[in-house]
């Protein structure tokens, strides 16, 4: 038995163990307790040991805020916190002066609240002169609308909503950190390497299933740089359209990608049947809860956001050409290549799989076709995690989004991020008129419904950026500004970039349009408000009637 293994069944929402990985069941006797390097701690650390300051830590359930108190206080005082005082609050003296840590304050009454906010804008607005430091865990709508409904606090509800809007606010007497900026993918990745490392694994080789065990193949899978690498793509996926994953929802995700909900007493008493289904418990399979059986799926938080973004749901002609008959292409090189994806493990049961798909040929195929075509999203999966670098350029297919990669070259490189601008202005123009725009327009027009040209800018006129990288949190780039007459700004993050893309490439105007709307319109009036028409011409789009596309004509009045 591993009993590392075991370890992750905490992770499983539907095991009686789960209640330990909360920060408030954690045993000083467990044998493994959960811990990667952040950002955040570092700066924490850093920041009370050189230059203290009261700081407010805001976010989701989940997204670490008791752990991190924790972590602070055993810091700074050598000390293990055994268990935390039924108030929710403890003080702890380090060099340079005391920190008070309120690990929740929605646990606390309201009276207790208001006494503890108080007290944090006394010693804000006297400097911290009696060296009384807050360490304050919150959620941002308790404490913004706490802050709003009482009046003595307004000097602190002041400097907590600036910081709210611009991280860049914080100064030496109050820093507030919102968790929900963490870049999810980074701490994904920390935690699919932290537990993939091969002493969690040792007791595994000499266990008699370990051919049989889809646990430990998952692990193996997992440890190939590669296939992790994709793996993380797909939370940095989540990261560009937007979506925040609390760090519980990648553990428990990612155990259950591991163990697909299995433990080693499972593995060890699996008869044949049991084996077959264990088969369908593979990584790639669990990383999207395929397989996830009953209402589990809901509280898996990450796979609620994955399901939808499942590349064995698409159906790309020359990939499923390659499954099907890759190993009768006549070339060494591809069927070198089937042979290394259909191999003899038990995700495909031990080589029935590729015998499936070599009697489906030689066979009346009607007699095999549901079977095969049922394994066909399966088969995908598979191919968009393990196939080789080489068909790198035709896995990206696979990808829901066509242009992310390119949003993601645009994130790093600033030469990809100037050479996509005229195809988003060509899309914004597409988007504004909804019409075809000449594509040797390289203007941005402001144009109403009417067709009726409000203004236009040049194209170093919409200038675009990139948010910055952060120092007190793990945080990337995952959004684009286009910024129109040093004014109007737009952020964008991937769904926008792929419909204006798309747009610009002659594609519908239905694509993405719900998720896409209200911020374009919103940003196109904002635009038409800060225009003014010429008092004696007018500006219209019309037909071109010899190349049928719009360009802009002017109307003397």
């Amino acid at each position: 038995m591993n009993s590392f293994v075991q370890y992750l069944d905490q992770f499983n929402v539907l095991s009686p163990n789960h209640a330990k990985i909360y920060d408030e069941y954690t045993q000083s006797t467990d044998q493994y307790r959960f811990a990667i390097d952040t950002n955040i701690e570092r700066f924490l650390l850093t920041l009370f040991n050189e230059d203290p300051r009261s700081v407010i830590m805001t976010g989701n359930a989940g997204d670490g805020k008791t752990r991190l108190c924790r972590t602070i206080y055993e810091r700074i005082t050598g000390q293990q916190l055994l268990q935390w005082p039924d108030s929710g609050i403890l003080e702890a003296s380090f060099n340079k002066g005391t920190l008070r840590i309120v690990k929740d304050l929605s646990e606390l009454t309201d009276a207790v609240i208001f006494k503890e906010l108080r007290c944090l804008q006394d010693m804000i607005e006297n400097g911290h002169e009696s060296r009384l430091y807050y360490l304050i865990a919150a959620n941002e709508g308790k404490l913004t609308k706490f802050l709003s409904q009482h009046s003595e606090l307004f000097e602190l509800s002041q400097m907590v909503n600036k910081r709210f809007l611009d991280h860049k606010t914080n100064d030496e007497q109050l820093h507030l950190v919102n968790l929900q900026d963490v870049t999810s993918s980074i701490y994904a990745a920390r935690i699919i390497e932290e537990w993939n490392r091969e002493e969690n694994w040792g007791a595994c080789e000499a266990c008699s299933r370990k051919k049989n065990c889809v646990i430990q193949l998952n692990h193996r899978r997992m440890s190939n740089p590669l296939i992790r690498s994709r793996l993380v793509e797909q939370y940095r996926l989540l990261d560009c359209l937007g979506i925040h994953v609390t760090m519980r929802e990648i553990l428990i995700h990612m155990s259950y990608v591991f163990t697909g909900g299995l433990t080693c007493e499972q593995v060890m008493s699996a008869g044949y049947k049991d084996i077959e289904e264990h088969s369908k418990l593979a990584y790639y399979d669990n990383f999207y809860g395929v397989n996830m059986k009953g209402s589990g799926a809901g509280e898996h938080g990450a796979i609620r956001y994955f399901k939808y973004l499942d590349p064995g749901t698409l159906s790309i002609s020359s990939i499923d050409d390659f499954l099907l008959n890759g190993d009768i292409s006549g070339e060494d090189q591809t069927v070198q290549k089937h042979r290394m994806l259909f191999d003899d493990e038990i995700d495909l049961l031990f080589g029935y799989y590729r015998k499936l798909i070599e009697r489906y040929r030689i066979q009346d195929p009607d007699k095999q076709s549901n079977t095969i075509f049922d394994q066909m999203s399966k088969f995908r999966r598979k191919y968009f995690f393990e196939t080789d670098e080489r068909d790198e350029s035709t896995r990206k297919l696979l990808m829901p989004y066509l242009h992310f990669y390119r949003f993601l070259d645009s994130l790093k490189d600033k030469q990809t991020l100037a050479s996509v601008r005229k195809e988003l202005i060509q899309g914004l123009n597409h988007n504004f008129s909804k019409k075809l725009i000449s594509r040797n327009e390289t203007n941005l027009y402001i144009v109403n419904e009417n067709l009726l040209i409000h203004e236009s800018y040049s194209p170093s006129q919409v200038r675009l950026s990139i948010d910055e990288e952060r120092s007190d949190i793990d945080y990337l780039p995952s959004k684009i500004f286009i910024t129109v007459n040093q004014q109007t700004r737009l952020e964008v993050k991937l769904p926008v970039f792929e419909y204006l893309l798309r747009l610009a490439g002659g594609g519908l105007f239905v694509t993405l349009k719900q998720e896409v709307d209200i911020l374009l319109g919103t940003f196109k009036n904002d635009l038409i408000s800060q225009s003014e028409l010429d008092e004696f011409t007018l500006q219209v789009f019309a037909i071109d009637p010899d190349k049928g596309v719009y360009k802009p004509y002017e109307i003397d009045i």
